[in-house]
């Protein structure tokens, strides 16, 4: 009769969720000091602090030492129109692996 009171679903979808951050542009390190990173490439974080990575891959917060972010020291392409705009914090998020 009643809708179940728990759900395994979110509420919110990929698109609309704020608790996550799209980054087009990361390089994923398991140690301080290393030298090879584990992942280069765009992730998701999600706020319990899982890493999506492309192809539905997944890495734990654990495995993960720190995340550098170079989307912001990416230079802008000539044919693109976000020169002119001013960036703010939402210019940042970005659908699942998009393209910002």
């Amino acid at each position: 009769m009643f809708p179940p009171v728990f759900s395994s679903e979110s509420i919110l979808t990929d698109e609309v969720n704020p608790l996550t951050q799209a980054y087009h542009d990361a390089v994923v390190y398991d140690e301080a000091d290393a030298e090879d990173p584990l992942y280069e490439g765009p992730i998701v974080v999600h706020a319990n602090g899982w890493l999506e990575l492309e192809g539905n891959r997944l890495l734990s917060p654990s495995a993960v030492h720190h995340v550098d972010i170079y989307d912001d020291e990416r230079p802008p392409a000539e044919n693109d129109d976000r020169a002119d705009r001013d960036a703010g914090d939402d210019d940042r998020r970005t659908g699942r692996f998009s393209p910002r």
